[in-house]
């Protein structure tokens, strides 16, 4: 099957419903303010209960409980709520689909270790869009579940070729001449409307290299590193075992030494201890 083929297929895929896409709106406008993104949450009380749960939680370490909803988005940010929502749907729609090949859970685990790898990634280099690197990295691999939507059959053959020879996904795609799925969740990414900034991160995050022309080449390259450390860490399933390589170009533009590597992953291995409050609410978002 070819990348058109299966990305004539991603329109049968679920979008955000119209609450999530309302939430990204209002995140968007640089004139609302945190009352009006409070009162888009309220239309969905679980959301605001999950909001209030992850402004609480032990990964934000605050010194009091937060019990307004205007509050807590004050604290966390319009984009890390629009990040919140854009979490629950992709879980809920897209990650617990029944009669499906996956293990969902450890597939979403890896997805949360790379959005969080990605924003602590964005200080380390003190990029200031933090909030973008964490959805970039959330999304970057939800080419596989669209594949594993499309084919299942194909999604299972790349599994297995995967184990049998301790190979990367991607590497397998290649020896199976099929699309990757790297190419596949920037197409999924922009039909759902998100930044150019996460589809071209999503799509170059094994290749920074060939990206390295675009105006994302930084964000990218934090992209490609953070999911190689999750990786090498066993952090989730990613249905990789082997060659993980780290891109040369990806260490040069950021600047990245064996010091301050090793020095990320000390923190990394620290902030994803914290992260399970992340799993626990998207997962509550089907219970």
């Amino acid at each position: 099957m070819k990348l058109e083929e299966i990305i004539a297929k991603v329109e049968e895929l679920p979008t955000p419903d119209p609450i999530v896409q309302k939430i990204i709106a209002v995140a968007s406008d640089p004139n609302a303010s945190a009352k009006d993104l409070a009162d888009v949450i309220k239309l969905d009380p679980s959301l605001s209960v999950r909001v209030l749960r992850l402004v609480n939680s032990a990964y934000y370490g605050l010194p009091r409980k937060i019990a307004q909803l205007s509050e807590a988005v004050m604290i966390l940010g319009f984009k890390t709520v629009r990040n919140l929502a854009l979490s629950v749907f992709t879980y809920s729609s897209l990650v617990r689909r029944k009669r499906s090949t996956i293990d969902h859970t450890a597939l979403w685990k890896h997805f949360i270790g790379v959005a969080v790898a990605s924003e602590l990634m964005a200080q380390l280099v003190g990029y200031p869009n933090k909030e973008e690197l964490f959805v970039a990295g959330l999304l970057h691999d939800i080419g596989k579940v669209t594949l594993e939507f499309v084919s299942p059959e194909m999604f299972a053959a790349v599994a297995k070729l995967t184990k049998t020879l301790k190979i990367s996904f991607f590497e397998a795609e290649k020896k199976l001449n099929l699309p990757n799925h790297a190419l596949i969740s920037m197409k999924t990414i922009e039909r759902w409307g998100l930044p150019e900034l996460v589809s071209q991160a999503c799509g170059g995050h094994h290749t920074p290299e060939s990206f390295s022309e675009s105006l994302y080449s930084d964000v990218i390259s934090m992209i490609h590193v953070s999911d190689f450390f999750v990786n090498t860490i066993n952090y989730g399933e990613s249905y990789s075992y082997g060659g993980f390589v780290l891109s040369p170009h990806a260490l040069n533009l950021l600047g990245l030494k064996p010091r301050i590597l090793t020095n990320y992953l000390k923190k990394l291995k620290e902030k994803l201890m914290t992260a399970d409050e992340f799993l626990k609410i998207e997962q509550e978002a089907v219970s």
